[in-house]
């Protein structure tokens, strides 16, 4: 009769594996924090900053972080005219994200459409789709969209036209392969066997199958957009005053960088916070799907 062995592990390999495990869910629940407080500033800004973020107090210029003056406790200091820049910070959060969050939108939604149907059908518009989105990776689309900001002018609306063509092409090529994948798979073809419509098909059986996918793509072309709209508005073709993004609060602090860094400092700041955080988010439902 054969003998059967049991293997232990070694219980150090095991202790360390479930410390990782922790560290892992603590940076998840960290990063779903950070990114809690950041929508919370992007929908309430004008109820919980502190100040009027374009009340000027020139007798408080450049006051310090942590610092207060004649008008009060000022959490992040002010700038050269003596607003708060935390106030400025909290609004700025709106009109980023939503920028963000709608370009990241029509982007995702063009990409995923094109992606599911190039994957299923295959033939011409699969290599049509896939030409297309060869030429846009191969383009400088930070370049390209610069240029078109400065013929079509700066804009909110002509940003949320342009940023989703830095994102549509990761969407199709990552969705069209996920198809490809999948219309083999016999929940498809019994589909196709019981008379359902490619849309049907498309709508009912695969879009469903692939929303985790789609959930992690969004979440990492969100802190993609911001860091491209952060960029456009720097050098001044994005978002204009008198409208408040955290890229124009960084381009309007740098002229004082030698006399205060805080206001361009912190706004650069929660601009990576919240990339990682929607990185890290991202990164969550990937080792999740993947069954880690």
């Amino acid at each position: 009769m054969a003998s059967s062995v049991v293997v232990v592990d070694d219980p150090r390999r095991l202790a360390g594996h479930v410390t990782w495990t922790r560290i892992k869910s603590t940076g998840w629940w960290i990063w779903v924090a950070v990114l809690a407080v950041i929508l919370l500033f992007a929908v309430l800004g004008s109820w919980i900053a502190p100040f009027d973020h374009v009340a000027q107090n020139p007798r408080a210029k450049f006051t310090r972080p942590f610092s207060s003056s004649d008008a009060g406790f000022h959490l992040m200091g002010t700038d050269e005219l003596g607003r708060d820049v935390f106030s400025k910070v909290i609004i700025g959060a709106r009109l980023t994200m939503f920028i963000a969050l709608m370009s990241t939108f029509i982007g995702g939604l063009i990409g995923t459409v094109l992606g599911m149907i190039a994957g299923y059908r295959g033939g011409r518009i699969d290599r049509l789709v896939m030409r297309l989105t060869e030429a846009q990776t191969a383009m400088p689309m930070f370049l390209i969209a610069l240029l078109l900001l400065s013929s079509l002018g700066a804009s909110v609306w002509n940003l949320i036209a342009i940023l989703p063509t830095y994102i549509w092409p990761t969407f199709a090529r990552l969705i069209r392969a996920e198809t490809i994948r999948m219309r083999s798979s016999p929940f498809v073809e019994a589909a196709v066997a019981l008379g359902c419509t490619t849309r049907t098909i498309l709508a009912r059986h695969l879009l469903p199958n692939l929303a985790s996918r789609v959930g992690v793509l969004l979440a990492i072309s969100v802190g993609q957009v911001i860091l491209a709209e952060a960029g456009l508005s720097f050098i001044g073709a994005g978002v204009q005053s008198p409208d408040v993004t955290w890229g124009l609060l960084i381009s309007g602090g740098r002229k004082y960088l030698t006399v205060a860094w805080w206001p361009t400092v912190f706004p650069g700041l929660f601009v990576g916070l919240t990339v990682f955080a929607l990185n890290g988010i991202g990164r969550r439902f990937t080792d999740v799907g993947r069954g880690t």
